[in-house]
């Protein structure tokens, strides 16, 4: 495939946007205040789909301790 010729380039146009393409946030309130709130600590491992308990005891012996802080 060829490519495209310089003269067929885009470029953009100096210029003020219209009105009328202006975007107008109006956002009221704080929109965190829904969001749920995520638990401090994780389920236990259930394998599910692709990720499987060979593939978790791969990637905990490959990442032995550098991988998640104790915390995590």
């Amino acid at each position: 495939k060829k490519y495209k010729p310089v003269s067929l380039k885009v470029r953009p146009v100096l210029g003020e946007l219209p009105e009328k393409f202006r975007i107008i946030r109006n956002i009221k309130g704080n929109p965190l205040a829904t969001l749920p709130e995520l638990p401090i600590k994780p389920p236990e491992f259930r394998p599910k789909g692709r990720y499987t308990d060979d593939r978790k005891e791969k990637m905990d012996t490959r990442h032995e301790g550098d991988f998640l802080l104790p915390e995590e």
